[in-house]
């Protein structure tokens, strides 16, 4: 699915920069916006998952992009918004990282774990492997997780390869949890987490006879701020980790805008793809959140939540199971340190679902493929 952005108003684009700031009012947020470009050199680089599997170094000066096409890792420099290059990874042999990607994700400034079906692995910044593991295998055996379990995200707790925090769910038993996982004891914790399970609701099974496929919902584990953050995008509900912490927190909040999650009830399988297709829309026309990034400038975290639209009298793309979206509502959050609301409001700006973003330097960064090329629109969002 291709991501995009029309703003109200036209951003001129340039090699670089674009020459001058432009300027949005809505009725809570003043947006000074401009657009900048990813000089590639040589290189074409990967835009065809939107950054889907894109990670930010803690600094973030650099952004790695995992090509699951070449099987590498491009890496960005953002201050000189220009391609450095490229890790070339090997699927087989003495540096082989599995065939079956799962996740990527930043262990300190220049490792990776790098996880693939059956296993995972540590990496630096060049592709060679450190060392090969299988965190669903540790623990003790009451601790140990089920077969059907899948840990999403597994993040590193203090940059260190040592302990990692995720999430595990269990697609058949609709089940859900949060995980720390301890390599040096062979230890895993679980901790019950039913803002993060009730996810399940608006996930959907296809069974039409002849093939079976699913429909899941958005679940994210980030690392903002030096907290490690976990959630979906049924509801508003975060479970943080601070690094010294031995569980996770429940972290709720108010909105006089948004409500504080999906609503409705659906099946949980369906036998047509029509049937299946008809369910999704009305699940994505309903609220949908995003993840906080924190804007180390202003000390606040920004937070997207955003409503798709659908225009039944558009055709399904050939080789498509879903239509495109014709639009979306989209809303931001401000909260403080604390995840206390500062501000909130429509983004009248965007009128596309958000894509790949972060926050660097003050503003708000959301990737847009501009004729193929790596670019983003940049805000600066003042309230």
């Amino acid at each position: 699915m291709k991501y995009s952005f029309i703003f109200g108003l036209s951003l001129a684009l340039a090699a670089c920069q674009s020459s001058e700031n432009q300027s949005d009012s809505g009725d809570q947020f003043d947006l000074q916006m401009d657009t900048v470009m990813i000089h590639p050199g040589e290189e074409i680089l990967f835009l065809n998952s939107g950054l889907y599997h894109a990670k930010l170094t803690p600094d973030k000066k650099y952004l790695y992009n995992f090509n699951y096409q070449e099987y590498s890792i491009e890496k960005i420099d953002l201050d000189e918004l220009k391609f450095v290059s490229k890790i070339t990874l090997d699927k087989e042999g003495p540096n082989g990282l599995g065939a079956y990607f799962r996740s990527l994700e930043l262990i300190g400034e220049d490792r990776f774990l790098f996880c693939s079906y059956g296993q995972d692995n540590i990496i630096n910044d060049q592709g060679k492997k450190l060392e090969q593991f299988e965190l669903a295998k540790m623990g003790a055996d009451d601790e140990r997780l089920e077969e059907r379990d899948n840990i999403l995200a597994p993040l590193s707790i203090d940059g260190k390869a040592e302990r990692f925090a995720g999430m595990v769910t269990n697609w058949e038993k609709k089940t859900a949890k949060l995980v720390l996982i301890d390599r040096e004891q062979n230890q895993i914790t679980s901790f019950v987490t039913p803002e993060i399970e009730k996810a399940s609701k608006f996930e959907i099974m296809l069974n039409d006879g002849e093939s079976r496929m699913g429909l899941g919902t958005y679940r994210f584990g980030k690392v903002e701020n030096g907290k490690l953050i976990f959630g979906t995008g049924v509801g508003h509900e975060l479970y943080v980790l601070d690094p010294e912490a031995e569980e996770f927190r429940l972290v709720r909040y108010a909105s006089e805008l948004l409500p504080p999650e999906k609503s409705g009830e659906y099946p949980a399988e369906v036998s047509s793809q029509s049937e299946m297709r008809v369910i999704h829309e009305k699940i994505q026309s309903d609220i949908n959140f995003a993840a906080p990034v924190w804007d180390e400038k202003k000390q606040v975290y920004y937070r997207l939540a955003f409503r798709m639209e659908f225009d039944d009298s558009q055709p399904i793309p050939e080789g498509r199971f879903m239509r495109e979206t014709s639009g979306a509502t989209v809303f931001l959050t401000v909260l403080d340190k604390d995840f206390n609301p500062v501000s909130e409001g429509q983004l009248t700006a965007m009128n596309k679902y958000p894509p790949f973003y972060f926050a660097k330097d003050g503003k708000l960064w959301l990737f847009e493929n501009l004729e193929d090329e790596m670019g983003f629109v940049r805000m600066d969002i003042s309230w």
